[in-house]
């Protein structure tokens, strides 16, 4: 069985993405100002995760191999926990902040760098999905 997305499944998977790329820094905010729990955080990652998943599909159905991108989510994983490992606090935040937008900015490079390739594939009806 062949899938094949059309343009707006790559367009509204990379919006919400970057949706929730922002609702995690926002949740960190909070969190570094006691109104937002490690769950709310947590919460967060887990749309994330629903969000990357969704981009891998959509680029999977037009062929675009998406592996380089997979470490980034555990990664972040990591920072996450071990921000939120601390008490929360603004210095906390501030010491961890740099590797998580860090991570971000290299999932958005990565995906800016699949944008030609999805382009090309979108535009050849041939080229994806066989």
């Amino acid at each position: 069985m062949s899938f094949r997305s059309d343009r707006s499944d790559v367009t509204m998977a990379v919006h919400n993405l970057i949706r929730s790329m922002k609702a995690i820094q926002e949740s960190l905010r909070l969190w570094s100002l006691s109104q937002a729990t490690p769950e709310q955080v947590s919460d967060c990652y887990m749309h994330f995760g629903v969000q990357f998943n969704a981009i891998v599909k959509a680029f999977e159905g037009y062929g675009i191999g998406t592996g380089d991108l997979h470490p980034i989510p555990a990664s972040l994983r990591t920072a996450l926990e071990d921000l939120l490992g601390e008490d929360p606090s603004q210095a906390a935040l501030a010491v961890y902040m740099p590797e998580i937008r860090g991570l971000l900015y290299e999932l958005l490079q990565g995906l800016k760098a699949k944008q030609a390739a999805w382009k090309a594939a979108k535009s050849d009806p041939l080229s994806a999905g066989s």
